[in-house]
């Protein structure tokens, strides 16, 4: 249910058309040049992409999208997130991508996914905790009679639990200092959420990434930013390869963003 450029269409589908979706949703893509690092490897950003796009796709068969809630002068915004990675797609690897709504849990609306490969060996999985945020006044709204006619697959699980709520990243040195601009803002003119995932890599030496590789991902949503806002990446090892981070406005202080990342540092 992620922030992407709307399929226009003249009139809302009807229920019944609705009940023809698939409960799970599926998408095969490949692994651009574009998309990989120097390892020859989709980066995490990008396959965080990849999973939006087809919540995005999912949500827009299901008359839930971002055309309706536009209508209702509402947005999805995703509020939390966890991935497991088992191995990263390689240059050129076709990959099979299935999405599928869970049943929402108070004012969360909640969506698993996981990628395999040809073979259908898995590749990673992961949760996410999306919320309705009025455009308005920014609060949240309820969620429950929203998705109450959507078939969701209660007992399938990605990872076997939800994203949970992050402790924050005390006080920490600050590793790198972002300025927001065009590129980073989508159609709700905000910073995309996958591209706080690209700005928490980024905070690492380019020789950490050359021996390493994040095996677990876990990112809570806290605020918006907007261009031309000023953040500061605060960053913690709190034990072997295990990292706490949180993005805050420079100036204010204000928390907009936290993650904890675990590195392995044999996986390829």
């Amino acid at each position: 249910m992620p922030n992407q450029s709307p399929v226009q269409r003249e009139t809302p589908q009807p229920a019944e058309e609705f009940a023809r979706v698939p409960a799970v949703w599926g998408d095969t893509f490949v692994a651009h040049s574009y998309e990989v690092d120097f390892k020859k490897t989709a980066t995490l950003e990008n396959l965080c992409r990849r999973f939006q796009e087809a919540a995005w796709n999912h949500a827009e068969a299901l008359g839930v999208g971002y055309e309706r809630l536009q209508r209702e002068n509402k947005i999805w915004v995703l509020s939390r997130l966890a991935m497991k990675v088992e191995r990263y797609p390689k240059w050129g690897e076709i990959v099979k991508l299935q999405t599928w709504p869970r049943t929402a849990k108070s004012v969360f609306a909640m969506r698993d996914f996981e990628m395999v490969d040809t073979g259908g060996a898995r590749l990673l999985g992961g949760a996410s905790a999306w919320l309705v945020l009025d455009t308005t006044t920014r609060k949240p709204q309820r969620v429950d009679k929203l998705v109450s006619g959507i078939r969701a697959s209660a007992d399938r699980h990605a990872l076997g639990h939800d994203p949970e709520k992050l402790p924050g990243c005390e006080a920490s040195p600050t590793g790198m200092e972002v300025f927001v601009r065009y590129s980073d803002i989508d159609v709700n003119g905000h910073v995309n959420n996958s591209k706080y995932i690209g700005w928490f890599l980024d905070s690492y030496p380019l020789d950490f990434h050359r021996h390493h590789a994040a095996a677990s991902l876990e990112v809570n949503y806290l605020g918006e930013t907007i261009g031309g806002d000023m953040l500061s990446i605060l960053s913690k090892e709190m034990g072997a390869g295990q990292y706490w981070h949180s993005i805050v406005k420079s100036g204010t202080g204000i928390e907009v963003c936290r993650a904890r990342i675990i590195w392995d540092g044999r996986m390829e």
